[in-house]
């Protein structure tokens, strides 16, 4: 399923993919692809390696257009803080409207709620009344359950799984193949170390790992990257 306004047209039809230089981003180019979304242009806003195939069209930040300007823009970088900056670095480069993309592959319901600036990658499960905030991610074959409230930025790795009434805090991350239980709460800035089974709430800027989950880390505002 793909995002779609109320009359069933696509919410994005053409796209610019800033920040070219995260690996993730190649996965956001076969979404669009498999989603009959155009990417426009690939933004390589700092210095390193470029991760796009040769079909997109790369243009640093100084190059940018009107043309670029009047497209939705998304940001793909995995980390939390990273996705922020970069976002707010395209709206001084002159963007105005993030772009929210999901891949045809994902199974979202209807009765789900996202926000803008959302990626939601290939095999994914959003079950009924989720609420997603802006600029969230989840990756690869990541199942989120009925009523889960997803908050802004928020990083969902692959295979990870939210059972139903779950809440996620902004800028937290959940590692992949995590298993978070029903109505356990995980805070802002919060980090749930891959493959972890969480069964009771963790507090914001805590680090959680281990089956049952531990908290092994507080006041974890410093990891590099994260929201403040």
């Amino acid at each position: 399923m793909m995002a779609t306004s109320g009359e069933g047209e696509p919410l994005e039809k053409r796209v610019v993919l800033y920040g070219v230089g995260s690996p993730l981003v190649v996965d956001a180019e076969e979404s669009c692809a498999r989603a009959g979304i155009e990417i426009v242009a690939g933004v390589h806003n700092v210095d390193g390696t470029v991760y796009v195939s040769d079909s997109v069209r790369v243009i640093s930040r100084s190059e940018v257009t009107d043309a670029e300007r009047a497209c939705g823009v998304l940001v793909v970088l995995f980390t939390p803080g990273h996705r922020h900056a970069a976002f707010e670095d395209a709206l001084r480069a002159g963007f105005s409207r993030a772009a929210t993309v999901v891949d045809p592959t994902s199974v979202v319901a209807r009765s789900a709620r996202i926000g803008a600036g959302v990626f939601i990658n290939a095999g994914c499960v959003i079950a009924g009344a989720c609420r997603l905030g802006d600029q969230v991610l989840i990756n690869r074959s990541a199942s989120i359950g009925h009523h889960a409230d997803i908050g802004d930025y928020v990083s969902i790795a692959p295979g990870a799984l939210l059972a139903g009434n779950v809440t996620i805090g902004r800028g937290a991350m959940i590692g992949a193949g995590a298993v978070i239980l029903s109505e356990v709460a995980i805070g802002e800035n919060a980090v749930i170390a891959a493959g972890s089974v969480v069964r009771r709430s963790v507090a914001a800027n805590c680090l959680a790992e281990g089956n049952p989950a531990r908290v092994t880390k507080t006041d974890f505002g410093g990891y590099k990257g994260m929201l403040v």
